[in-house]
């Protein structure tokens, strides 16, 4: 995971349409108890159009801003592996720390708030992440838009990258996600967003890098050098220049924020330019 810098403004769609359903929603649990519960035992029903929170120019101007990368896992969107738009804070139901069952209900009146949306591979969004959002602290919840609990001081023990660094949290050892200092919310984010999985994807892309990017300073001027380097690779000397060449642009892409794996790779090579 890497820090996202997010368009602070949002596509028009959430503003107008998302702003109108926000206030339904609101007005739908007000008609109740407010303990998310009707009368008869029944949950709130609480109904949401994808058609606004998931239109095309939100999800174009998510995928801009994460640079075509899953907001959790950074592996990229390909033609055969697209996202989906992801709910931070879930709108329906949440799962608390330690538990299975849901809890309703979820963060409605966030459902078409730009700052709670971002992009995610349907795996992270899918298979691991879910409905889950835990807190240290059941008691710093926000349950309904109506609690007196600010939103913003929800312990929470999810990494939230739009809003804070996850390198203050979770470091890379090679490809292996870890904690860092075994910090609780380093943890509970790589367990939820389920980052582990893509170990062998990570590693695989350090290994090309360990053999790409030392062949990063060698000067293609030198004509000593670019015929040692052609001998090595048992190429033509003009094969030779265009893959230093190659590799010097790969060294200064590999840890930028629209690299795929930018975190492990800066946590491995800490010399790559990031800016």
């Amino acid at each position: 995971m890497i820090k996202i810098n997010k368009s602070a403004t949002p596509p028009s769609i959430l503003a107008t349409k998302g702003a109108k359903k926000t206030a339904k929603l609101k007005a739908a649990y007000k008609k109740y108890t407010g303990s998310g519960l009707s009368g008869k035992g029944k949950h709130i029903a609480m109904h949401f159009d994808k058609k606004i929170y998931g239109d095309s120019t939100v999800k174009e101007q998510l995928k801009k801003d994460q640079h075509g990368k899953c907001c959790y896992c950074e592996a990229s969107f390909t033609g055969n592996s697209d996202g989906v738009v992801e709910h931070f804070r879930p709108k329906a139901a949440y799962v608390k720390k330690d538990e299975r069952k849901y809890t309703y209900p979820g963060y409605y009146w966030l459902a078409y708030e730009w700052s709670n949306l971002m992009f995610s591979c349907a795996v992270c969004n899918t298979n691991y992440k879910k409905n889950h959002f835990p807190l240290n602290s059941e008691s710093s919840r926000k349950p309904n838009h109506i609690h007196s609990n600010p939103l913003e001081e929800e312990d929470r023990l999810l990494i939230h990258p739009t809003e804070e660094d996850p390198a203050g949290f979770i470091t890379f050892r090679e490809e292996v996600p870890v904690a860092i200092d075994g910090n609780l919310k380093g943890q509970t984010s790589i367990e939820v967003f389920g980052l582990e999985r893509l170990n062998d994807s990570r590693l695989e892309h350090l290994n090309c890098l360990k053999v790409i990017l030392p062949l990063a300073n060698i000067d293609e001027t030198n004509p000593l050098e670019v015929e040692d380097t052609a001998k090595a690779l048992h190429i033509p000397p003009g094969d030779a220049v265009k893959t230093i060449r190659e590799a010097k642009e790969l060294y200064h892409f590999a840890a930028k924020d629209s690299a795929e794996f930018a975190c492990c790779a800066r946590c491995k090579f800490p010399g790559l330019p990031v800016g």
